[in-house]
């Protein structure tokens, strides 16, 4: 006869490997959240680079001006999103130490 609870054991410990081995390291998420930044910051040029051609009057693509800006919003958004949950995940590990 089989012990079911071995293999429940067995397939509980395999899971958690593959987790673990999915979970990236601590330099891939610095890395990850820097490629954002530079992408946001990118945006953020090109957005205020739109907005300077509307001044003197060169502007011809206004669709693409709000395009660029919005963009620019939507990236600036995600990081503080981003920045956000770092924040409160780092709130919750701290106060589970005490």
């Amino acid at each position: 006869m089989t012990d079911p609870i071995g293999a429940v054991g067995q397939a509980s410990a395999a899971m958690h490997a593959s987790r673990a081995a999915d979970v990236p390291s601590a330099g891939a998420i610095v890395e990850r959240i820097a490629v954002g930044i530079d992408r946001a910051r990118a945006l953020g040029v090109e957005a205020e680079r739109a907005a300077a051609s509307v001044r003197p009057g060169d502007a011809q693509d206004v669709e693409g001006i709000l395009l660029a800006t919005r963009k620019a919003d939507a990236a600036f958004r995600m990081l503080e999103a981003v920045r956000n949950a770092m924040l409160e995940a780092y709130a919750q590990v701290r106060d589970a130490g005490r």
